[in-house]
Formats: structure tokens, sequence, C-alpha cells
């Protein structure tokens, strides 16, 4: 029967049930049946697993065939094998490598070697010499008494072609059963955390999953959707600049982030932030510096996020005494929620810590900070953003021209005394050297003005 003239739909009815389970396109009323084929694995996965192994299997055996470099001489080609009993014959007759026992001790290692030697003793193909060392092998006494292993059988090509055939279905079958069995236990797993059948089994689940985000390890991640973005003063509108800032232990903390305007703003430089360690305790981190710059007043604030038992370490307080202003609400302990605010000139940024993981780094509880998570935000001032005129700028605390600031200079002293006339001889005559020594010229103290030994002498 033809399939012309036949509809796709028709074609499609025809190929029967086979060609339906190639498309995957076959559906149960039964829920239970219908639930596993939906867990079975995509046709295209099993065929492609099919064909890996095919291309396996014809590499290994065709393209590049397995060698033994140690196997038995059993395991020998009938090719080689008569080699191997040729060399014997040579080496036997020669008496340089086999005497009689050594002879039979190596022809006793191919299989069946009395037929061997007899088919290669009257082939013609053979070169008389060899024919009679052959000859002489069969002559040795015991040579009728040795029994050579048993060759390994070849399954032949209609064998190795079901073997191959027989691994193949296995895997085409068995991957979907697997991946069925699999995918239902998985199932059945999800469905039963999911659905405590008690308000007390809720309650543990509700409690496990507390104490697993309460566990010390990498803090959950935070995205720009759903980051904290804290409140922004109402006079400044949207913030121009939200980051995330990270540590994990073992790594080393030093974040920057820019703040700039962009679009309208012409990407306008306004400062930068960042967060980076302060002080370590037991090779753990004890504290991280929050610091910010203001582009239009160039000056740098600094304030710090302590582990909660560190507050109080004076070691912390010396390290960061020549960066902060206030102690006491500059430094304040890493806990969930905390925050902190650097107030500018043109820009405000405050950084809240979203995540924090305490250990034992200093050898008391919350000493050390395992992981942290900082979300920063910057506003720019409404108004602002201009650079500061020079007499708002403070003058340093430390300068090495403070010493000079109360000399009081006074001009010279006015001398009433005349003039002295000009020497004799007029305006254009130069003045009589005193006698003595000829006064020294600088240009005669060193001609190099730059200390070398160049000639500055004029070319003429």
């Amino acid at each position: 029967m033809s399939l012309e003239g036949r509809s796709p739909n028709q074609a499609a009815s025809f190929s029967g049930p086979f060609s339906k389970i190639w498309r995957g396109d076959i559906r149960s009323s039964n829920p239970r049946v219908q639930a596993l084929i939906d867990a079975g694995p995509k046709r295209g996965a099993v065929a492609l697993v099919v064909l890996g192994m095919a291309l396996g299997m014809l590499t290994a055996y065709m393209v590049i065939p397995t060698e033994f470099t140690g196997a038995s001489p059993r395991h020998m080609s009938q090719q080689a094998v008569q080699q191997w009993a040729r060399m014997v014959a040579v080496g036997h007759s020669q008496n340089i490598h086999y005497d009689d026992s050594n002879a039979l001790l190596v022809l006793q290692q191919i299989p069946n070697p009395q037929a061997v030697i007899g088919q290669l003793a009257n082939s013609a193909s053979v070169p008389a010499a060899e024919r009679a060392a052959l000859q002489a092998l069969s002559e040795i006494p015991g040579f009728s008494d040795i029994s050579g292993p048993l060759a390994p059988q070849d399954p032949g090509l209609a064998i190795s072609a079901l073997q191959v055939i027989l691994a193949l279905a296995v895997v085409a079958l068995g991957l979907p059963v697997l991946t069925i069995i699999g995918r239902t236990a998985l199932t059945r797993a999800e469905g039963d955390a999911a659905a405590p059948t008690t308000e007390r089994d809720a309650d543990d689940a509700g409690q496990a999953f507390v104490a697993y985000r309460e566990q010390a390890g990498s803090p959950p991640l935070m995205d720009d959707e759903t980051a904290r973005r804290g409140p922004a003063p109402a006079q400044n509108g949207q913030a121009v600049l939200h980051a995330l800032s990270s540590y994990v232990k073992g790594s080393n903390y030093d974040d920057s982030f820019a703040i700039e305007l962009g679009g309208e703003g012409g990407n306008q430089f306004l400062g930068e932030c960042g967060i980076s360690g302060a002080t370590s305790v037991g090779g753990e981190l004890q504290s991280v510096e929050f610091w910010g710059f203001d582009m239009a007043s160039q000056e740098t604030l600094t304030k710090v996020f302590a582990a909660p038992a560190a507050l109080a370490d004076p070691n912390l307080h010396a390290a960061v005494a020549d960066r902060i202003k206030d102690p006491a609400t500059d430094i304040v302990a890493a806990e969930p929620g905390a925050r902190l605010l650097l107030d500018s000139h043109a820009i405000q940024i405050q950084a809240e810590i979203a995540s924090v993981v305490c250990n034992y780094g200093g050898g008391t509880p919350n000493s050390g900070i395992e992981s942290l998570q900082i979300e920063l935000l910057a506003w720019r001032k409404q108004n602002q953003g201009a650079a500061l005129p020079a007499a708002d700028y403070p003058a340093p605390a430390s300068s090495p021209f403070n010493e000079y600031a109360d000399l009081e200079l006074t001009p010279p002293a006015q001398s009433n005394a005349p003039a002295p006339p000009p020497p004799a001889g007029g305006l254009g005559a130069p003045a009589k050297a005193k006698a003595g020594p000829a006064a020294k010229r600088p240009e005669d103290e060193e001609e190099d003005p730059f200390g070398g030994t160049g000639n500055f002498m004029p070319y003429t």
C-alpha cells in the first residue's frame, strides 16, 4: 500500500504507534501513566547517548584498536606466531640464543607448536636454510611431548555484531528507565518536604530552614531587585550609586566604586566610595573601613564597621584613630541592618550591612568576621556639586610653613648718606681691582650647572 495521495495526518496514523513513540506524541488518560511519560527523557537525549556509545565502540575497535604490550604469545595473530617460530629456529640452529631445552620452553608458549613447525618446514615460501632449522627443531628430544596453550577463540562477525547491538539496546532502554525512577523519587521527596502533614511538621521545617540560613558560610546573594535601598534623603532624590560589596574569608577585601552622574549628567564624576579591611585579629578580619571621597570639596571621610566583640579593643581604636573623627559614633558593630552615613559637601553615602557571619577570630565569640555583605548607596545633594571656593578649604593641621605664619616682615631702612661718585674715567671705565688674589666667579667654580662633565663653551 502506498502513502502517495494521503494527507499528513493520514500518513502519520498509518505509520502506527512506533512513529508516535519517536515523535513523543504518546498521551494517556491515566494520570499516573502520563506522569511516567512526562518524567522520561527526551528522545533526542537518548539518541545522542546511543550515538556517542556507538562512535566510541567504532573508535575502539576500528580506528584506534587496543594494543597489548604485556600480552602472552598465545594472543598473537597466526602470522605473528609463525614469525615467532622461525626466529626460534634460526636462534637454535646457530646455537647463539637457544639450546634444546630453551627452544622447547619458548615453543610451548604458542598454541599447537607441532602443527606450526610442521607447516613452516613444508612451506615453499620459507627459505631452505630456515626449513632445515625448523626441521631440526622437530628432532629435539621431547618436542612431540610439549603442549602449547589454547588460542583465544574468535567469536565471529555475527556474535561480535550481536554483542554490540545488545549493548546499545541496554543503554537505549536503561537510560529512560533510570531517568524515570530518579525523577519520580525526586518529585516525591520534594512533595513530602513542601507539604508537611501537621502543624508541628511545618514548624520543624521552618526552624530547620532558619538554622540553615544562620549557618556559617557564604551569605545569601542579593541583586538590584531584592536589595534593601534604605531611606533616601528626601532632599536628595534618587540615588546615583547602588552597589553591593561582599567579603568571604580568605579573600583580599578592597572594593571601590565610582560615583558618577549618568545620562543627562554627562558622566560627571562626583567622587568615590568603598569598603576595605581595617584590622585583623588571630588571622581573621576584625573590622572594615567605609570611606568616601567628595570630588567637589576634595575631602575623604571614613567610618568603621567592627565585629561586635571588638568594639572596645584599644588596638582597633589606635589603628583607625587618624582616619575617623569620633570613635563613639564612627565605629559601630557589624550587625545586620547596621548603617553608617558619610555626609560631605556635595554627596551623601550610606553603607548598610545586608548580612554578616562572625566567628572566634579573637578567641571570643563574635570577635572576627567570617563573611560580610554591605549595600552602598550614594546621593548627590541638590544644588551642590561645584567646587568650593579656596577660602572654604580648612587649613592643614600641620604644615612646614606654619612656623613662619607669625613672622613679621619690615621694609629695609632707608639710608640718607649720599651715593659715592662714579669711578674716574667715566661710566664706561672698568673699576680697578684691588691687589691680591683675583675673586672667583660663579662660573669658575663649576662650568656645568648639572654637575656633569659636558663642555659648555660656545662653538665657533
